[in-house]
């Protein structure tokens, strides 16, 4: 912040003018002394020499603000308002992945992503609450029907274990 100050209250100025004035007369010695000649590297160099105020202390400031405002990140990491840093994308093909390479029905893999959208580990779940979930989930437009037209169940539970109505 003290930057900042330096700035507004333009305690540099003159010295980044009287910097800028000597190096520009310099320059100016040169090109009358060798000519204007644009492949001159110390005469390019006295011309980059000069400093723009307003830049150096945009520069300069930028720095400090970022530095800051990384402090105040990082102090509110844990804050409800803030996002979590996961990748949502590489959760759901994490999830996705999982879920293909288990042994289990079609329809039991929609139950695994399903779960796992919510967070809720398949493989905890009760026998009971399966047969719950496939009865929420008949209701479901997206999801095929889980049974057969005969009445008898083609979904499992766990590791091919078929569950009981």
């Amino acid at each position: 912040m003290l930057d900042a100050e330096i700035y507004v209250d333009r305690i540099v100025d003159m010295r980044i003018t009287e910097m800028n004035a000597i190096y520009e007369s310099m320059r100016q010695e040169v090109i009358q002394k060798k000519g204007n000649d644009l492949e001159d590297m110390p005469l390019r160099a006295l011309e980059l020499a000069q400093v723009e105020e307003h830049e150096y202390f945009h520069h300069i400031i930028s720095k400090d603000l970022s530095r800051i405002l990384r402090d105040i990140r990082e102090v509110h990491r844990e804050d409800i308002t803030t996002a979590d840093e996961g990748s949502i994308v590489l959760d759901v093909r994490k999830q996705v992945e999982d879920v293909m390479a288990y042994k289990g029905s079609a329809e039991e893999k929609q139950a695994r992503i399903l779960l796992a959208n919510l967070g809720i580990d398949y493989d905890a779940i009760t026998t009971e609450q399966f047969v719950n979930l496939i009865e929420v989930l008949k209701l479901s437009k997206h999801m095929k029907n889980p049974f057969s037209p005969s009445g008898r169940g083609r979904m499992t539970h766990g590791k091919g274990k078929r569950k009981r109505r």
